[in-house]
């Protein structure tokens, strides 16, 4: 997708866990231009992989808000958490509504939000990826189920 002229950052977010629920983490990086401005995992306990996507999308956009960032355009593997947060697919779990709105809140406070699904494969979301599995070897190790 070309950039576009309106967004100021790059957003990749990624959830993971260990079992489904399980051992979850989240991790986004936040690019300005050509530069990575901030990155962030952190171990979230025990939720499910849609709880930590929906997490990350948050907490990536809290440190948009941090640095300044007004108008940004979040990339997530997560199809189900786009379809939800754009309004195309409805939103039936009871905590995934309370992170969905917990999401619109932190929007409305942007210039421009925009959510795009991308493929796993995306290097931005890989290296997502990368860094909830390294924060889950981390914190737990092996969490075998």
């Amino acid at each position: 997708m070309p950039a576009s002229v309106d967004v100021e950052a790059l957003v990749y977010t990624d959830g993971a866990s260990r079992g489904n629920p399980g051992p979850c983490a989240y991790a986004f990086l936040i690019i300005r231009g050509d530069e990575v401005v901030a990155r962030r995992s952190e171990y979230l306990g025990r939720c499910t992989n849609n709880e930590a996507e929906y997490t990350a999308v948050a907490r990536a956009m809290e440190e948009a808000l941090r640095l300044g960032i007004r108008r940004i355009r979040i990339h997530s593997d997560s199809r189900l958490v786009v379809s939800q947060l754009t309004g195309r697919w409805r939103i039936k779990d009871p905590r995934m509504r309370a992170l969905s709105s917990m999401i619109k809140e932190l929007a409305s406070k942007f210039e421009l939000v925009e959510f795009v699904n991308v493929p796993r494969e995306d290097p931005f979301v890989r290296a997502a990826d990368r860094m909830c599995n390294g924060t889950l070897d981390e914190v737990a190790g092996d969490f075998s189920v």
